[in-house]
């Protein structure tokens, strides 16, 4: 299974609950409200094969999917800090303000340190930790 197919159901999910708060704000203008649907269903369109089979596996194995979903939104994040870099650099070079060079910075600094520590941790002691969280999904 892809790393779309395992995500496809949970973003969508995530993105129609924002794209529902959004409606009830009072100070977004009309046409950007329209404008944000049409991106949802145009992405919904798109990707509703692989939306579909995730409604499905969640209903035939509920704690299996979450535990799929945890692992893929590791390895996204780790293909997502792969675009992010050149693109936060390019930000940061081209911002008028220092401010929020000197807040972006350390955070996408720390943040891509943390993951690192994590990802290392994750694939040391991996084996346990999926044992762990197999028995305690398993026993409730």
């Amino acid at each position: 299974m892809t790393l779309l197919e395992t995500l496809a159901f949970p973003v969508l999910f995530i993105w129609f609950v924002g794209l529902l708060l959004t409606f009830f704000r009072r100070d977004l203008e009309p046409h950007w409200k329209f404008f944000f649907f049409l991106v949802f269903c145009f992405y919904l369109v798109q990707f509703f094969p692989e939306f579909w089979l995730g409604v499905t596996r969640w209903k035939e194995n509920p704690k299996g999917e979450v535990l799929q979903w945890i692992s893929a939104m590791g390895n996204s994040l780790y293909v997502f800090l792969f675009f992010l870099w050149p693109l936060v650099l390019i930000r940061i070079y081209y911002s008028a303000s220092n401010n929020l060079s000197k807040t972006l910075i350390p955070t996408l600094a720390y943040g891509t340190v943390l993951y690192w520590a994590l990802f290392f941790l994750w694939t040391l002691y991996s084996k346990e930790f999926n044992e762990w969280l197999h028995q305690v999904f398993a026993n409730k």
